[in-house]
């Protein structure tokens, strides 16, 4: 024969002999065949031909069976095609004590397989990924099935059928690295997701989708990917992930700079050794400088701030001190005021004699500043509670408000700081009326802080409001059920069950962006284990991750009290008894167990002893040495949230947990932000010791069911269809669901302002579309929303500027224009911006074949356009439009004008708003018509 016959064995098997298939006969012949050519150019024994073809004993005519296919075959391959014996390359030939099939190897799809990877493996270690990627590609293609697809089917299970599969797969991996590391992570993806659906056990390829996806700005799908991995080990195998994809998922969670893609130069080979440009270390990754934001020019922006304006002064008992006392003092005042503002986060901004202005909220903000500047102003005041002694007479006084207000920073650290807005004149009103001791707020700090502070209603406004006390985080479940969480409890379950000696690991972490519902789903898991357990079997106890004052320790005395046994009706030496007792046989030491008591004593209200002025840091560490005292008797469950604020002692503490020689039967459950990790980097790999749980975006079909679900509960739902028809209920719950992206928190809140609109009747009568779209953005979604902004680098905010005064999308060539700097440069912080998952490139080509950048949700765009100052707004976009007059002119026309005079079009608040303003007509017509 000549060599024109090819064999195809990755697929089903197939001879081809001058483009011409030809006809292999019956089912044994081919099996036969199948493996002659798995081993060919070797011997192939009879009696490993006669296995292979029977499933089991074989038959007594077993080998005279063997020996007729073999005599068909050689007929077969070795004819001209016309029956004639022709020598060639192709021959079956009998040798001892078998056969041997002689072929070309090219001949065969197997070993031209092989011999691909082989050639692409040698370009991979010459530092070429383009050549071997190709390689690999082209011997990937060469598979048209599973190997020997037709045999498979019939029950055939060689071994080496299975040994191919995994070295296509291998291959595939390898491929799949080489693409990402040349950046073509959005190519792959579909690719990826659909071999990670075919073999959810593969954990390389399972990293490999995590970082395509969050390569493509999608690090919650990739979250959600590894989440649904871990389960499914945990709940077959009872394993967790490898550390190699434990650590993919830390560094997806802490957004480790080294996962962004950045291009090698087109000049540069790697070489065996060196380190791939994807995994470059972060310096790396920094805005081009030429982008980046001045250093000796001020920042200029609107912010919505938070700001706390206290007066110390001596009281009027003290009569005149003398200005020596007073200048001792208020430096020792400047001293405590600037620790607990730097501690909860923020900036003192000016000191004026007994006057200190604290801002939050700039210049970076956070989703809660107006809480933080709450507990600062409460924290102030308890270290007044305990005087130094150079503070003795001093008193203090505090006005807390919330509000927009245009901002003055240095791009670098510790530059001057100044604000201008009506919180602060608010708060200068306010400060007279305040009495020595107390803090007085706002009512929109007021309405912010309710979950976390008691109030009650200032003596001389009704529109002020004095704190009462902090208490225990409330998480608003607005009577709904907890959706689609039910696996994640299933876990904390079997590790609860699981904690102790020789068993779990003792910390679990619930971790997600704000808005998640960690809160939600550590309180539902809390319930459950009460529900189930009663007080019998796991005692449930509580800590708090900072300390502010003394109003928390009423959490703690309750739990101390059912730990002991204390009733409420004991009298005050019975109850000591039961503290002494309970506190004696738990603690190490006699010298231990008198510490703890003299500590845990000052719990108990109206005992012997009671100090209410005790330091409550000293109260808290006698209790948690309590707590793991108390473990070693029975299951204990600590639940603490919002671990990503906590003191460094609360931290250390929980470090002890992890620690072999610590366990016990103490099980601690924390929810935390990802930026936990940036203080404790150990905690985010699973390993014996801490296991993380991550929260990942709701499937859109359960945010529909929740958004239903509220607008029930606001009376917009299921009761108004008969008035507004189902059609626009269901066309207004699309359009939430695509504006909260999979957050409970942004889709409660959405719900919650469309029903307060309703209420006030306020359709913003006057204004324009995008003005009252714009009222339906909930505060709390543009805060966190600003926070994650406050997160990138100054060069690539000034960036997202020119991209919101451009209309929300803008090429590299119209920020170079409005940067003045070069295309490059600005190509490169807009690749970078799309990377960091705030900017998407567009599908359609802006004139003269340029990449057009979006961003990747229009609420982004609204918040970065609405903190550019109006000024500031005028200029760019004055340079703006004559570059884009430049352009038409070059190009003859062509969409490179802005979309909106008003920057970003939010076309979904304001199909959001359209349909608010529908749906309040049919609900008048409705109420006038009954």
């Amino acid at each position: 024969m000549s060599g024109g016959t090819q064999f195809r064995v990755l697929g089903p098997l197939e001879v081809v002999r001058h483009g011409r298939e030809l006809n292999l006969g019956g089912i044994k012949q081919r099996a036969a065949l199948g493996h002659l050519l798995l081993h060919a150019n070797e011997v192939v024994a009879t009696s490993r031909l006669i296995a292979a073809l029977w499933d089991g004993p074989a038959p007594p005519s077993a080998r005279k069976v063997v020996q007729n296919a073999v005599w068909r075959l050689r007929r077969l391959l070795e004819s001209d095609g016309e029956g004639q014996h022709s020598a060639g390359p192709v021959a079956l030939l009998t040798r001892t004590p078998g056969y041997l099939l002689r072929v070309e190897p090219q001949s065969v799809d197997l070993y031209r397989f092989r011999a691909l990877v082989d050639e692409a493996r040698a370009e991979m270690d010459r530092g070429a990924p383009d050549a071997a990627s190709a390689l690999r590609r082209e011997a990937l293609a060469l598979w048209r099935g599973p190997v020997l697809a037709d045999l498979a089917e019939t029950g055939v299970l060689w071994p080496e059928l299975k040994a191919m599969q995994n070295t296509r797969l291998d291959v595939l991996e390898d491929f799949f690295e080489a693409e990402l590391a040349l950046g073509h992570h959005d190519v792959v993806l579909p690719q990826l997701q659909a071999t990670v659906g075919a073999e959810p056990r593969r954990e390389r390829l399972l990293g490999q989708l995590m970082l395509a996806l969050y390569r493509s700005g999608r690090q919650a799908d990739a979250l959600t990917a590894y989440g649904r991995a871990r389960t499914a080990l945990i709940s077959d195998l009872g394993l967790e992930p490898g550390r190699e994809l434990r650590d993919l998922q830390r560094a997806i969670l802490t957004h480790d700079p080294a996962l962004l893609y950045v291009p090698a130069p087109a000049h540069t080979r790697i070489t065996p050794g060196q380190e791939p440009t994807a995994h470059r270390p972060p310096a790396a990754q920094e805005v081009p400088p030429v982008v980046a934001a001045d250093r000796g020019a001020p920042v200029r922006e609107r912010r919505e701030v938070s700001v706390v304006l206290l007066r110390a002064a001596f009281e009027a008992e003290c009569g005149h001190p003398d200005p020596e006392q007073v200048d001792t003092a208020m430096e020792s005042v400047n001293e405590v005021v600037t620790a607990e503002a730097q501690r909860f986060g923020g900036t003192v901004a000016a000191k004026v004699g007994s006057l200190w202005l604290v801002i939050f909220g700039a210049p970076r903000s956070r989703d809660n500043d107006a809480m933080r500047a709450v507990l600062t102003a409460l924290a102030i005041r308890h270290r007044f509670s305990r005087p130094h002694p150079a503070l003795r007479g001093v008193g203090v006084r505090a006005a807390v408000d919330t509000g927009e207000a245009l901002v003055r920073y240095a791009c670098h650290e510790d530059g001057p700081l100044s604000a201008t807005g009506t919180a602060l004149d608010r708060c200068h009103s306010m400060l007279p009326l305040v009495p020595p001791g107390e803090v007085w707020v706002g009512d929109g700090v007021r309405r912010h802080t309710t979950t976390r502070i008691d109030y009650r209603r200032a003596r001389t406004s009704s529109a002020l409001w004095s704190v009462a006390a902090v208490r225990p985080a409330s998480p608003q479940d607005h009577g709904l059920p907890l959706l689609d969480r039910g696996q994640d409890i299933e876990v904390l379950l079997g590790l609860l069950e699981r904690a102790g000696p020789g068993g779990g690991p003792p910390l679990a972490l619930v971790v997600g962006e704000p808005g998640l519902g960690k809160s939600r789903l550590i309180g539902e898991f809390e319930r459950i284990v009460r529900r189930r357990d009663g007080e019998d079997r796991t005692f449930v106890a509580h800590l708090f991750p900072c300390q502010v004052d003394d109003s928390l320790l009423a959490v703690v005395a309750e739990e101390l009290s059912r730990c002991c046994g204390i009733a409420p009706h004991d009298p005050p030496e019975q109850a000591r008894e039961k503290l002494w007792s309970a506190v004696r046989r738990t603690a190490a030491t006699a010298e231990e167990a008198d510490w703890m008591f003299t500590q845990l004593l000052v719990l108990i209200a109206g005992v012997h002893g009671f100090d209410p002025t005790a330091p409550s840091g000293e109260v808290q560490a006698a209790w948690l040495r309590f707590l793991e005292r108390y473990a070693v008797e029975r299951p204990v469950l600590l639940v603490i949230d919002d671990l990503h604020a906590a003191d460094e002692a609360l931290l250390d503490f929980i470090d002890r947990q992890t620690e072999p020689s610590a366990r016990s039967r103490l099980f601690v459950l924390c929810g935390a932000r990802p930026e936990l990790f940036r203080r404790r980097p150990g905690w985010s790999s699973p390993s014996d010791d801490v296991v993380t749980v991550p929260l990942a975006p709701l499937p859109d079909a359960v945010v529909e069911q929740q958004v239903r679900l509220l607008l029930d509960a606001h009376g917009i739902g299921v009761g108004a269809e008969s008035a507004v028809g189902a059609g626009m209920i269901r066309e207004l719950a699309r359009i939430m669901v695509i504006l909260a992206d999979g957050n409970p928190l942004f889709a409660a809140e959405f719900v919650r302002c469309l029903a307060d609109r309703i209420r006030s009747g306020d359709v913003a009568p006057g204004r324009g579309p995008d003005d009252s779209a714009a009222s339906l953005l909930p505060v709390a979604v543009r805060r966190v929303i600003a926070a994650r902004l406050d997160e990138l680098p100054g060069g690539a905010r000034a960036v997202l500027d020119d991209v919101a005064v451009a209309g929300g999308t803008a090429t590299a060539d119209a920020v170079a224009a409005m940067r003045r700097c070069g295309g490059d440069a600005a190509a490169a912080v807009l690749e970078d911006l799309t990377r960091r998952g705030v900017l998407v490139r567009e599908e359609r080509r802006a004139p003269g074949d340029g990449v057009r950048y979006a961003f990747w949700h229009e609420l982004v765009g609204r918040v970065v356009y609405s903190r550019i100052p109006h000024a500031q707004r005028a200029s760019q976009r004055a340079v703006f439009t004559a570059w884009a007059d430049r352009q038409e002119q070059r190009h003859g026309g062509g969409d490179v004008r802005p979309l909106s005079p008003d920057g970003p079009v939010a076309r979904g608040l304001i199909r959001l708003d359209r349909l608010v303003r529908r749906l309040e007509a049919r609900l008048r017509e409705a109420a006038a018509a009954a």
